[in-house]
């Protein structure tokens, strides 16, 4: 089982960096590359993780109502690369009304 995660978002950025190095310079061998990618592909997902909660914290702190109160709905989250790949998904659609020929 591997090591935990650092708890904080910079001492897992660093880390990566360091996985990143070890493995771009070619120095290490098969098995030790597969566990530094491995270690590598957590401490990504555990600094997206944390960049998703920071970014719905900053929403929630950021909403207010319109008194001036701060808005305390449950958050849903969508992340601003998700909105993106959904749009690039949806093609308008083009009807004959549209004025276009065919």
């Amino acid at each position: 089982m591997s090591d935990p995660a650092p708890d904080k978002f910079e001492d897992s950025l660093d880390e990566l960096e360091r996985v990143l190095r070890d493995l771009e310079d070619g120095a290490t061998g098969l098995d030790d590359a597969l566990a530094r990618y491995e270690r590598g592909v957590a401490l990504l997902r555990n600094c997206y993780g944390q960049l998703k909660d920071a970014e719905q914290r900053v929403r929630l702190l950021a909403g207010a109502t319109a008194d001036g109160g701060p808005d305390l709905r449950p958050f849903e989250h969508t992340s601003a690369i998700e909105t993106a790949k959904a749009a690039v998904r949806k093609k308008p659609r083009v009807t004959p009304d549209d004025g276009i020929p065919f």
